[in-house]
Parts: C-alpha cells; structure tokens; sequence
C-alpha cells in the first residue's frame, strides 16, 4: 500500500521552489501552510507526492485556487 505524503515548497525571490517540509495528510499541509505565511509572508504550495499535484497554495496569506 503506498501512502500518500504532502511536501511544502515556498517560491524564493528567484522564483525557484524551496523545499521546507513533509506531512502526512492534507489538513496537516494546509495547517502548517498557514503557519509558514503567517511567520513570513510569500508565496507557497503543497506537492502531491502520489498525484504529482499542486494540492494547495497560499500567498501573502491567501488561499489561492488550484
């Protein structure tokens, strides 16, 4: 059985995408999303290991659609 996990990713000044987590389940990801942007502001999004997606993203501290 394949578990699905979650990485988080913040885009730096550059536009590359930096690596700052992984989790377990979705509502985990969107917690810890909320978390990040509101310690500092920027543009994020969680990574669907298992569907290779973009699951969620945030920036400035708004939830974006994906």
């Amino acid at each position: 059985m394949f578990l699905s996990s979650f990485d988080i990713f913040r885009k730096d000044r550059r536009g590359n995408h930096v690596w700052l987590a992984v989790v377990g389940d979705l509502e985990t990801a969107r917690f810890r999303l909320s978390q990040l942007a509101s310690l500092r502001p920027g543009e994020y999004f969680v990574f669907d290991s298992r569907t290779h997606q973009i699951v969620a993203a945030m920036e400035d501290s708004e939830w974006q659609v994906t």
